[in-house]
C-alpha cells in the first residue's frame, strides 16, 4: 500500500550534518560541491516547498533553488568526493613529495659559494649555523678576502680571535686569505688585538683601523713590518699616533723602519692630534712610493712637514692638509717641487697662504685637475689670474669664502679654465653678474656651480641656466626660484 496516496512525492535538499538517509547509511559533511542527505514527505495542494540552499561548486557561492530545479541540477553536478578519498589523495601527496629535495639543494657547492660571497662577515657567521653544508661552505677561504666588523662596543679582540682560529685551519699559525679588513670605529681594538692581526695575517693588503683610540706606535709598527704587502692604511682619528716608530721618543735616525721601504700607496693620518713634523719625516722616509696622502687637521704640521714630503715622496697625485694653519707659501713652494705628478691639491681653511704660495703651485703643477682653497681668505684676484694662465686642465675648483675675489678673477678662470666642470664660489660676496656672464660663455660644460651669498642678479642667473642647461646651481636666493 503506497503510504504516501495523498500527492506526488517531492524532494526538499536539506544541508544537515550527521542525518541518516532514507537507505539508512550514515552521511557527515559533504565534501565540495557533494549531494545533501534527503527525505520523502507527503504534500498536500496547500504545502509550500522550501527553497533549498546549496554551494554551486563552480563559483563557490550560495545559490537557491526551488525542489524541482535541484534535481535536475543533481546530474549536472560532478560526483562527489568522499572523506575517505580525500584522505587517500593526501597520503598519496605526501608519499610524493617527501622524496623531493628542497630547491637549494640541488644547487651546486659552487654556485652556493657565489651566492653567499656578496654576504658580510656578519651575516656569513649566521649563515654558517644553517645546516652541516652551509657551515662547510660558509668557511670557505674564498669568502674570507674581506673582513669588516664595526661598533663601538664590539669586543673585536675576541671577534678576531675566533675567526682566525676557525680560518687557521687549513694553514696553520697564518690566514693567507685575508686581504682587506676594515675595523673602523672599534673603540674596544686593543693592542693584543692588533698584535694578533700583524702576526697571523701577512698577505694583508688593506687595513682601515679610524677610531680606534687604543692603537699606539707599538702596535702600528708591529703591523706595517710584518704586513708587507700593506697598501692602504687609514689610520685617521687615532689620537697616540705620531709617526710609525717603536716609541714615542724615537726619531727618524733611531726608528727600526729606517732603511725600509714600505709599499704603501694610500695612507690616511686625519685628525691624528699628536703627528708633528718629525713623525711625518719618518712617514717620508719609510713610504717613497705614497700617493695619496691625508693629514687633515693636524695642527703641529708645518712648512718643515712639507718639505720632507716633497723630497722624499716624489710619486705623490694627491695631498689633502684641510685646516693645517701653520702651513705658509714657504711649505707651498717646498710641495710645488712635486710638478706633474700632483693631481689633487686641498688647502682649505690654511689661512696663512697668499698668492705667492698659489704662483708658486700654478707654475709648475700644470696638470692639476683638482684644487680647494676654500677658506683662504688672503688670496686675491692675481692668484685666479695665476690658476687661469697654469692650471688650465683644471676640472673642479672651490674658491669659497674668498673675500677678495671679484668679477675681473672669475673672469680669467672662466678664460684660460675652459675645461672646468664644478665651481664653488660661495661667499664671495663681490663677484657679480659680470663674473656668471662670463662663466656662461666660456664654460658651458659646467656641471656644478655654487653662487650662494654673492651678488647675483635675477637676469644673469636666467641667462646663465638659459646657456647651460645641464648645470645643477645652488644658491639662496628665493628670487631664482
Amino acid at each position: 500500500m503506497n503510504k504516501y496516496k495523498d500527492g506526488p512525492k517531492k524532494t526538499v535538499r536539506i544541508m544537515t550534518n550527521g542525518y541518516i538517509t532514507p537507505t539508512g547509511r550514515h552521511q557527515g559533511d559533504s565534501s565540495y560541491g557533494s549531494a545533501s542527505p534527503t527525505y520523502s514527505s507527503p504534500a498536500s495542494s496547500t504545502q509550500r516547498v522550501s527553497p533549498t540552499i546549496d554551494l554551486d561548486p563552480d563559483r563557490g557561492t550560495p545559490t537557491s533553488q526551488t525542489s524541482q530545479k535541484s534535481s535536475k541540477s543533481d546530474s549536472q553536478r560532478p560526483p562527489s568526493r568522499s572523506s575517505c578519498e580525500v584522505t587517500v589523495h593526501k597520503s598519496a601527496l605526501k608519499k610524493r613529495t617527501k622524496n623531493l629535495k628542497p630547491l637549494f639543494d640541488l644547487l651546486s657547492d659552487d654556485l652556493i659559494i657565489k651566492i653567499l660571497s656578496y654576504l658580510s662577515s656578519r651575516q656569513l657567521c649566521r649563515t654558517a649555523g644553517v645546516c652541516r653544508r652551509f657551515y662547510k661552505l660558509s668557511w670557505q677561504p674564498v669568502l674570507w678576502t674581506n673582513i669588516r666588523i664595526t661598533g663601538e662596543n664590539t669586543d673585536v679582540d675576541r671577534a678576531m680571535k675566533v675567526l682566525t682560529r676557525r680560518l687557521c685551519q687549513e694553514t696553520p699559525y697564518v690566514c693567507l686569505s685575508v686581504q682587506k679588513l676594515v675595523l673602523s670605529g672599534c673603540e674596544l681594538l686593543s693592542e693584543k688585538g692588533l698584535t694578533l692581526i700583524a702576526q697571523r695575517y701577512p698577505e694583508l693588503q688593506h687595513l682601515e683601523l679610524s677610531g680606534c683610540i687604543n692603537l699606539t706606535n707599538q702596535a702600528l709598527f708591529e703591523i706595517v713590518s710584518k704586513c708587507i704587502q700593506l697598501d692602504y692604511l687609514d689610520i685617521s682619528g687615532c689620537p697616540l699616533i705620531t709617526c710609525f716608530s717603536v716609541s714615542d721618543e724615537s726619531s727618524a735616525e733611531s726608528c727600526e723602519l729606517q732603511g725600509q721601504s714600505l709599499r704603501l700607496r694610500h695612507l690616511d693620518m686625519s685628525n691624528c692630534a699628536a703627528l708633528d713634523d718629525k713623525g711625518l719625516r719618518t712617514v717620508a722616509l719609510n713610504c717613497p712610493g705614497l700617493q695619496n696622502l691625508y693629514i687633515r687637521r693636524c695642527q703641529r704640521i708645518t712648512d718643515e712637514g712639507f718639505r720632507e714630503i716633497a723630497n722624499s715622496c716624489s710619486v705623490l697625485k694627491e695631498i689633502s692638509v684641510i685646516e693645517c694653519r701653520r702651513i705658509t707659501d714657504y711649505g707651498m713652494r717646498s710641495l710645488s717641487k712635486l710638478g706633474a705628478s700632483l693631481k689633487h691639491f686641498s688647502i682649505a681653511k690654511c689661512d696663512r697662504i697668499t698668492d705667492l704660495g698659489i704662483h708658486s703651485i700654478a707654475k709648475y703643477c700644470s696638470k692639476l685637475r683638482y684644487l680647494n682653497v676654500r677658506g683662504c681668505a688672503l688670496l686675491t684676484d692675481k692668484a685666479m689670474v695665476d690658476l687661469a694662465r697654469g692650471c688650465v686642465r683644471l676640472r673642479s675648483l672651490d674658491i669659497g669664502k674668498c673675500s677678495q675675489v671679484t668679477d675681473q678673477g672669475v673672469t680669467a678662470l672662466a678664460i684660460g679654465c675652459m675645461y672646468l666642470r664644478k665651481l664653488s664660489m660661495k661667499g664671495c660676496v663681490l663677484v657679480k653678474d659680470e663674473g656668471i656672464n662670463m662663466m656662461a660663455q666660456y664654460c658651458q660644460e659646467l656641471q656644478q656651480l655654487n653662487i650662494q651669498e654673492c651678488q647675483v642678479s635675477v637676469e644673469a642667473y636666467k641667462a646663465f641656466k638659459k646657456t647651460c642647461r645641464k648645470c645643477i646651481i645652488e644658491h639662496t636666493n628665493p628670487a631664482f626660484y
